[in-house]
């Protein structure tokens, strides 16, 4: 599109704007209508934007050919820019519109890859071009070339696309199979994630250092797979011993998520998120700011969420407002005092659990929960079955 409007002007850009950017996806149907128009309707609007300001930009350049040739790249660039930076606040306008997302913070996330995009194509867009408008036809040969590197780039970041995908899936799924062991702690996981992601917003926290958040809180309780059932689900308090094995899982957490590259840097979260502020948590006890930032975060959002849901061992759920007392009962204690109100004023809309759905549950959960019925009363023993 930038090396047609280079060549032909808007007009002939938002041609190819309109049909070049037919997706396979809107023939299979997999796009619905307005999202088709949109993203076409969209495309012609930036890439015609960027062709009239190259065409202006031209119109002032020098006769003489290097003068001209400069003042032509230079519009190129100034062109792609305008371009880019049309479609990319159209584009992040309608995700916004359908995620919910904040603009500024798909901004923070997308800026990276439009600067890139923007140094790596308007140059090689000028390019094509220039040669394009070689003498006696050579440029109708010679631009296809052009189209090797650029599938084959298109075809690295598609794959590169599927493989975050999946590599996120894999977390999330990971963190539900956890969950997955007593309908207790359903969706417990996911939940903490999106507190301490809304809480790191609120505190301005960087986007790289959200996303380690987000993913810690997926996996701060994956630890809990070394530790058996017995003690994991068990109604009552735990002894002494079974609570020493309780408090391992944080480290085996980290010792299971460390040997990925890709989530190195949140295998320190997951072992702090239980540290408490005063320097009298587990593992290490360590205290105060030496326990890492994302991990005071995820300790106040796993500590509220598991006050408001129901537990083996606390059948009935805590409110908001005992979960509220308590997080301030303990404030300097086990919570940085710093970070404790802001959570506290994270909207409600945030804070409260959504409703359960049952066809969320895996199958083996979707039965009733034996601790959940009462005991039956004792059989007296036949004298047959006495084996005294």
């Amino acid at each position: 599109m930038i090396a047609v409007f280079v060549v032909g002007g808007p007009f002939a850009a938002a041609i190819v704007a309109l049909i070049g950017t037919i997706d396979t996806r809107e023939i299979r149907g997999e796009v619905p209508w307005y999202g088709t128009l949109f993203n076409h309707a969209s495309a012609v609007v930036a890439v015609v934007l960027g062709g009239f300001v190259y065409e202006i930009l031209v119109r002032l350049a020098p006769q003489d050919p290097a003068g001209f040739g400069i003042v032509s790249f230079l519009a190129a660039l100034i062109g792609s820019g305008v371009f880019i930076l049309a479609s990319w606040t159209l584009a992040i306008a309608a995700v916004s519109a359908r995620t919910g997302v904040q603009i500024q913070t798909i901004l923070a996330q997308d800026i990276g890859g439009v600067a890139a995009n923007f140094a790596g194509l308007a140059p090689l867009a000028w390019l094509m071009a220039q040669v394009f408008q070689l003498p006696n036809g050579v440029g109708w040969w010679a631009t296809p070339l052009f189209v090797v590197p650029l599938f084959t780039t298109r075809l690295a970041y598609a794959r590169y696309v599927e493989t975050r995908e999946l590599f996120e899936q894999t977390i999330e799924a990971l963190a539900k199979a956890v969950d997955a062991r007593d309908k207790y702690t359903r969706n417990h996981s996911s939940r903490v994630s999106f507190i301490a992601e809304a809480m790191s917003r609120v505190m301005r926290v960087s986007e790289q250092e959200i996303e380690k958040i987000r993913w810690a809180g997926l996996l701060h309780d994956v630890g809990k797979i070394g530790i058996r059932d017995g003690i994991l689900l068990k109604e009552g308090p735990l002894d002494k011993g079974e609570r020493i094995l309780m408090n391992q899982h944080p480290t085996i957490g980290a010792e299971i998520v460390a040997p990925a590259t890709q989530l190195a840097d949140e295998a320190p979260l997951i072992k702090a998120h239980h540290e408490w502020f005063n320097g009298s948590g587990y593992p290490d006890g360590v205290e105060a700011l030496d326990i890492p930032l994302g991990a005071r975060i995820l300790t106040i959002a796993d500590a509220y969420e598991a006050m408001t849901s129901s537990r083996p061992y606390r059948k009935t759920a805590l409110t908001h407002e005992q979960a509220v007392d308590q997080l301030e009962k303990f404030t300097g204690i086990q919570f940085d005092p710093e970070i404790v109100p802001i959570l506290l004023n994270l909207d409600r809309s945030i804070l409260d659990r959504p409703p359960d759905r049952p066809d969320e549950l895996p199958t083996m959960l979707q039965q009733p929960d034996p601790r959940d019925m009462p005991m039956e009363p004792a059989r007296p023993a036949l004298a047959s079955e006495d084996v005294s």
